[in-house]
């Protein structure tokens, strides 16, 4: 099938990595313009050095901190004076950070910078490219487990960031905009290791929780990406998708 990828362009947040990495590779062997988008200016590098071997663009490596206050803007400021204009907006940067009573507010403010605030100001500058064009693809990294045995505050700001998405796929539609959300299960990346150190500890909780028998490969959430990146996918908006191996227990 044709995704009908050629010569968009595509902001992946997070994409030096893991999930981001795997999407920025899918969508651009589908022929889109990768923009590679973090911190570490130094993996990003590596990173698009390994997609541009299969790459029909050359991706483009933006550093930027999104924890930081601005960086959403700085972002979209960046990729428009080097690339000229952005189709999709992947949101894949974030990190998973436990909580508790009287956690610093340091971190409560990163989080909500990295999993809201700056996915904010990222999106509502490249929307008016987006309305000029009637065209535009925002898609959400993170989004299920809204609710966990304890305070987590990528949770917490993925439900508001969910919250607000719906709500703007409501208000941008009429422009050919899609807004969605796509909720990883245990998907194989950086974070794996520490969140489960041993073979025996995945093991079981492959067992207890994942009806499809194993964690998930970044590809496996990145074909659902690029099919919500696609012009085919026109009709899919406002959604919470998960790809998680049936782990999801909830019928609605």
């Amino acid at each position: 099938m044709d995704l009908q990828l050629d010569k968009r362009v595509a902001i992946v947040t997070g994409g030096g990595t893991g999930i981001g990495f795997g999407i920025a590779e899918l969508l651009a062997e589908e022929g889109a313009k990768v923009v590679l988008a973090g911190r570490r200016g130094d993996v990003l590098k590596q990173a698009a050095d390994k997609i541009a071997a299969k790459a029909r663009e050359e991706p483009v490596v933006i550093p930027v901190d999104l924890s930081a206050h601005g960086g959403g803007a700085e972002l979209a400021k960046a990729t428009i004076a080097k690339v000229g204009r952005v189709d999709v907006i992947v949101n894949s940067a974030g990190v998973s950070q436990p909580m508790s009573t009287g956690s610093p507010d340091e971190l409560w403010d990163a989080a909500y910078a990295l999993r809201f605030a700056e996915v904010r100001h990222l999106i509502e500058a490249l929307l008016p490219y987006m309305k000029e064009r009637r065209f535009g693809r925002i898609i959400n990294i993170g989004g299920s487990w809204e609710v966990q045995d304890i305070v987590n505050s990528a949770s917490v700001m993925n439900a508001a960031r969910t919250v607000y998405s719906k709500s703007l796929s409501r208000e941008v539609g009429r422009y050919g905009i899609t807004v969605n959300t796509v909720g990883p299960g245990v998907i194989i990346s950086e974070q794996l290791e520490s969140r489960f150190p041993t073979v025996a500890d995945r093991e079981a909780f492959v067992r207890m929780h994942v009806p499809a028998g194993h964690f998930g490969e970044p590809r496996d959430l990145a074909v659902l990406v690029a099919l919500l990146a696609s012009p085919l996918g026109r009709y899919i908006n406002g959604e919470v998708i998960a790809v998680d191996g049936g782990m999801h227990r909830f019928a609605f």
